[in-house]
């Protein structure tokens, strides 16, 4: 049964990010043993953890008080292990174990003089927040830095290698960064070889409502990185854009669909053509878009949920 390969994979666990804490942390001690090295190989080319100039900013010091302001962010700050800088967050940081952080607002609007009074050194958000916003924080000396959302693995380990080096430097910021990364690509890869022992080829799509348009994740997004990891194959990877084709997803006939809400799933009940689609008595599920967009630990509960959905006489027992 595929619960028995994940947990023979996971050391007998059953949470599946525990493992990869375990892998992430033995890296990071390995990181540690091999710090005095690396520092030595960087003295002598030069190179040194600090001054870090990134994004239009100079870091002279690492900093040691962050606020993060983006869930995503957050997920992925907290699988490199620098979470433990956390001082403040914003309402949208809803993540088990990060939510003991005093919340500083909302992402967008977040209220800069609890920041301030936080000792803040960075603070990491995205475009939504309010550009006042960040005109008060920099008229306070508190950089705001904004990442990008990552859509490809490639773009994704830039983001992890770009906030290890800010919050642990040059060297072993940037190597603790590229090592979470590849520890929790591994973790995800171990599970898809899982689920690809069964030798069973099932068709998969994941589908939203954006201002009244039902879409979907073509290729090149991270959510079809996500539905691939399930095994499945995503019928709608070739889809010419991310609104959903009615009459190709029809002729897909997908095994399994992932929603993003009650919404879409009546949505698609309620359709004329699509109505129609088998998946829609039994194999139907709902997965937040919040959720399947998570980049970090997070993205590890999300697919193991989405494998019991798939494959519930796996998970059983």
């Amino acid at each position: 049964m595929l619960s028995h390969t994940l947990r023979a994979a996971r050391g007998n666990k059953i949470n599946i990010a525990e493992v990869n804490m375990k892998k992430i942390l033995s890296v990071l001690i390995a990181a540690f043993m091999l710090l005095s090295l690396a520092s030595l190989l960087g003295g002598c080319s030069g190179e040194s953890d600090y001054p870090v100039k990134i994004g239009g900013f100079t870091f002279e010091e690492e900093p040691q008080e962050i606020v993060i302001l983006n869930k995503n962010l957050a997920d992925i700050i907290s699988c490199t292990g620098y979470d433990i800088k956390m001082v403040g967050r914003s309402d949208e940081v809803d993540q088990k174990g990060l939510q003991v952080v005093p919340s500083v607002g909302t992402s967008r609007e977040p209220d800069v003089s609890k920041i301030k009074k936080l000792g803040a050194d960075v603070v990491f958000a995205d475009d939504a927040i309010d550009d006042s916003v960040v005109e008060a924080l920099s008229a306070e000396n508190i950089p705001v830095i904004k990442t990008e959302e990552a859509n490809t693995p490639k773009q994704l380990k830039n983001v992890y290698r770009k906030l290890g080096t800010i919050l642990g430097g040059n060297i072993t910021g940037k190597k603790q960064g590229a090592d979470a990364y590849k520890s929790l690509t591994a973790t995800l890869k171990d599970v898809k070889s899982a689920v690809d022992s069964k030798n069973i080829v099932n068709t998969v799509v994941y589908l939203y409502i954006d201002n009244g348009v039902l879409k979907t994740f073509n290729s090149n997004t991270w959510g079809a990185t996500m539905l691939s990891y399930t095994g499945a194959v995503n019928v709608a990877k070739n889809f010419e854009s991310n609104v959903a084709d009615t009459k190709n997803l029809k002729l897909s006939k997908p095994d399994f669909i992932f929603c993003s809400d009650e919404t879409v799933k009546k949505y698609l009940n309620d359709h004329s053509e699509l109505s129609s689609l088998a998946a829609l008595k039994k194999h139907t599920f709902i997965v937040p878009l919040s959720d399947i967009a998570m980049q970090g630990n997070s993205s590890l509960d999300v697919l193991e949920n989405m494998l019991k959905d798939m494959y519930p006489e796996d998970f059983s027992d």
